[in-house]
């Protein structure tokens, strides 16, 4: 029997040690990217970050949001979504000595924004928070089908599993954010605010024309719910009086129902209207239950609603109006804090 080894043998020996060194190596590289991505945490979430934290870049307020909640030079926070963006943290903390920043994120609902109450609680239960301001929008008020997200959000990113976590870190647009976060700790990328305001409205002229497009706009779009009354939903209001059994029995917390165009609110005497006030009663309730717990109402027919000025279109409005939110919670927060 013939003991020696063919040329075409001895090449394909080599060709699979070729290929075993080849997924090895790959593999060595896939292991190194994916512990520098988590080391250098993207996003400033504290979990596997090795390198100390500068904030994070310019991601848009879906991710950036997660960095600002944690900071521990906060005490109070105000959620919401872009209904409550105007608002301006630091002239409620310059009017009630808080150092409050805003977690407003644009096309969010009370299941985004109850995931990021979730996150902002875990990350304060050392130094506590003092405050709080929920910016309360319809959808908190709506059927099934207003609950539900509209747009994508990170959910893993505020949740509690490290390892959904770290599976969707390494994923391309992790590289992509550990490469920006990079250049951020290289100091030559700036850092986003770290109190998280954006102001899309100041030195910017009204435009009646637009306000009158984008109201013509809403109504085509908007189609009265039939069932609004079957489908009324409380769940939400649920799970954030839940939620705020974890803060600090004296920090104060304000609800917000956030003004809208008189064009947005439902007819009297409507189903709608009828799920409005049932509505506004299981808040009414939850402040009722918890200490120092109070509501700001504006989310009904008056001087601010009335005024198509006040508006950039029916659900948002403007900085005016933000100004005088912002000296109602402050006046409301400030009670709060000093009732024994």
């Amino acid at each position: 029997m013939n003991s020696s080894i063919s040329d075409s043998e001895r090449e394909g020996l080599a060709w699979r040690r070729w290929l075993r060194r080849y997924a090895a190596f790959t593999a060595a590289i896939a292991l190194v990217l994916a512990a520098a991505i988590l080391a250098l945490d993207p996003y400033d979430t504290g979990r596997f970050a090795v390198f100390p934290s500068r904030g994070v870049p310019h991601f848009g307020q879906r991710l950036t949001v997660a960095s600002i909640a944690r900071s521990p030079e906060i005490d109070a926070a105000i959620i919401g979504n872009s209904t409550a963006q105007l608002i301006d943290p630091h002239r409620i903390g310059t009017g009630t000595g808080l150092h409050m920043a805003s977690l407003a994120i644009p096309g969010t609902g009370p299941a985004e924004q109850l995931a990021v109450l979730g996150w902002l609680l875990r990350r304060h239960r050392g130094p506590a928070l003092r405050a709080l301001v929920m910016g309360i929008d319809g959808s908190w008020c709506g059927s099934e089908s207003d609950v539900a997200p509209l747009f994508p959000f990170p959910f893993w990113l505020y949740g509690e599993s490290r390892l959904d976590y770290a599976a969707r870190m390494l994923r391309l647009q992790g590289l992509e954010h550990a490469f920006r976060k990079v250049k951020l700790l290289l100091g030559t990328a700036p850092a986003e605010q770290d109190f998280g305001y954006d102001d899309y409205d100041s030195n910017k002229p009204w435009d009646e024309a637009g306000f009158r497009v984008r109201l013509a706009e809403r109504r085509i779009r908007r189609a009265p719910d039939p069932d609004a009354e079957a489908n009324s939903v409380h769940a939400p209001i649920a799970e954030l009086s839940h939620l705020l059994q974890s803060l600090p029995p004296r920090a104060a917390v304000v609800l917000v129902l956030l003004p809208v165009h008189r064009t947005a609110l439902p007819p009297p005497g409507s189903a709608e209207a009828g799920r409005m006030e049932r509505c506004k009663e299981a808040f009414g309730s939850l402040a009722a239950k918890r200490p120092h717990t109070a509501i700001v109402d504006y989310l009904h027919d008056g001087e601010i609603a009335d005024r198509d000025e006040n508006f950039w279109d029916a659900v948002h409005y403007r900085t005016p109006v933000a100004r005088r939110l912002e000296a109602d919670i402050s006046a409301a927060a400030s009670r709060l804090m000093a009732d024994e």
